[in-house]
């Protein structure tokens, strides 16, 4: 088989469309052909065409993983349910997903960490709700555990929980007494904070226990 024409897609000027004897033959991305070395007039097997496509869909993931991955940090399966939403095929996702799990890229141990002191430092919560999304994201039971024993003892717990309720009592300023107490409660409860944390901060700014 003989490449006849190299010819640059309209509507994706990044990929290039290879004619075999006249016809169309295959679709590589641009980096991958420049890699390949082809040319017009080059002969290629069965087998070459099928190395150069395993090749440009392997590119392919890889760049729209390192796309995702610039926006922000994601547990393994996240990248991979967006990469299998993407039309990318499973067994190249896997080799990509090994390729970026050598090499640093994706880490559910450094994703947890990151995502608990985000928690910590801007987006106050309770263990409890930690955990049900970081389940959400598929990562591993022991290391959702392990971080969570590390960084969000009952102590650092009750800190956030206390950041989370003055912020949240600044907003209510104005409403009265009762209302202030309960929507204070229903908001400390959502956000997944231990019910003894909840119960001793009411005593606190409410004097009684609502229980």
């Amino acid at each position: 088989m003989k490449i006849t024409e190299i010819k640059r897609q309209k509507k994706n000027r990044n990929r290039v469309s290879i004619f075999i004897d006249g016809k169309y033959g295959f679709s590589l991305d641009y980096s991958t052909l420049a890699r390949s070395n082809l040319n017009i007039g080059d002969e290629v097997t069965d087998e070459e065409k099928e190395k150069l496509i395993a090749k440009d869909e392997f590119s392919r993931t890889r760049d729209y993983a390192y796309t995702l991955l610039s926006y922000r940090d994601r547990s393994e399966y996240e990248l991979k349910r967006r990469l299998f939403e993407k039309g990318f095929h499973s067994e190249v996702i896997r080799e990509v997903l090994a390729f970026l799990k050598d090499r640093g890229f994706v880490d559910d141990r450094s994703f947890v960490n990151k995502w608990v002191d985000n928690i910590i430092m801007s987006r106050p919560m309770g263990r409890m709700k930690v955990v049900y999304e970081l389940r959400q994201k598929r990562v591993n039971e022991d290391i959702i555990e392990e971080v969570c024993d590390e960084k969000l003892g009952f102590d650092t717990e009750t800190i956030l929980a206390r950041k989370a309720a003055e912020k949240r009592i600044n907003v209510l300023t104005g409403y009265p007494q009762d209302i202030i107490r309960k929507r204070l409660h229903t908001f400390l409860r959502n956000r997944g904070f231990d019910f003894e944390i909840i119960r001793e901060l009411m005593k606190e700014y409410f004097i009684d226990d609502i229980g």
